[in-house]
């Protein structure tokens, strides 16, 4: 399954909205003892590290849906999706090479930053330089996220968002009659929950706190 080429001005939008959410910026400063703790809708919840048991059971449930996504034929892996994308004319390599092109610029304009701060010149110059410098940090995140959407549905990117989903699974908390327990004991009663922003919370905070 291929998508279009995200359009920069889709990319943009959705880098203003990630950009836009405050909520995440400061959260290592939440991060107490393993655990991160945020309350939603006045109850106080927490997701904790992975403990080995948890890793177990994650590794088990990853075995078992790899096997289900590569009897799916609906379902491609990442070098068959770059390669037919090639085929409709939409190069993940030239994506790939414009951020190599990017980075190396933005590098040159830092260096010049650098140089234009010790030789303290005008308030001016200095201006365009980071202008410059936001500016191609900018289309480089955007070619990322059209590079990221255009793969978002091979193989591998799925099974990276079905590990995502079990993490939160295994990790989520609720705080009972001041005791701490799992809220969701099995992963049916998980899918089925219907608050999507206490999941999205719980996932986001719980994939962070594995990687800090």
């Amino acid at each position: 399954m291929e998508k279009d080429l995200l359009s920069k001005e889709d990319a943009q939008k959705l880098l203003n909205k990630l950009q836009a959410d405050k909520d995440l910026t400061s959260i290592e400063g939440f991060i107490r003892n393993n655990f991160i703790e945020f309350e939603h809708k006045d109850k106080q919840y927490r997701v904790r590290l992975l403990s080995l048991k948890d890793k177990i059971l994650l590794h088990e449930f990853k075995l078992r849906k790899f096997g289900e996504y590569l009897q799916d034929k609906n379902i491609l892996m990442e070098k068959d999706l770059i390669r037919i994308y090639k085929d409709r004319g939409i190069d993940i390599a030239g994506i790939d090479d414009s951020m190599k092109k990017l980075s190396a610029e933005i590098i040159d304009a830092q260096i010049s930053l650098g140089e234009a701060l010790s030789k303290h010149e005008m308030e001016t110059i200095l201006n365009n330089y980071k202008t410059k410098i936001e500016s191609l940090q900018t289309e480089k995140r955007i070619k990322f996220l059209q590079k990221t959407d255009l793969l978002s549905m091979s193989l591998e990117n799925q099974l990276l968002n079905y590990e995502a989903e079990i993490i939160t699974f295994l990790t989520l908390e609720i705080l009972k009659d001041a005791k701490w327990e799992r809220l969701y004991i099995s992963y049916e009663d998980f899918i089925n929950c219907e608050d999507e922003t206490l999941i999205n919370k719980a996932g986001t905070r719980s994939i962070l706190l594995q990687t800090i």
